[in-house]
């Protein structure tokens, strides 16, 4: 469990680790696409810790093979089974 605050204060993901590592990370962001614009969703109470997240989830790419699992991405699914890295 790793802590993502953002679009709730207490929101937490779970990261898999492996090769390549996956993260169930709930509704850190709707897709993958807006993690990587760092667009934050509609309902994040602070905009500013929901920034910083997706910039440590983008730098924890950067650290390992990192699958990247929101759950309303209708990507997920095919990124899980391909093992499609950020």
């Amino acid at each position: 469990m790793i802590p993502t605050p953002g679009h709730t204060p207490a929101h937490v993901s779970v990261l898999v680790q492996g090769s390549p590592s996956v993260l169930l990370a709930g509704d850190t962001s709707y897709t993958q696409g807006l993690l990587l614009e760092g667009k934050v969703d509609g309902v994040s109470p602070d905009e500013a810790v929901s920034r910083a997240t997706l910039a440590r989830i983008r730098d924890l790419a950067r650290e390992r093979p990192l699958v990247y699992l929101p759950s309303h991405d209708p990507e997920s699914e095919a990124r899980l089974e391909n093992r499609s890295t950020l």
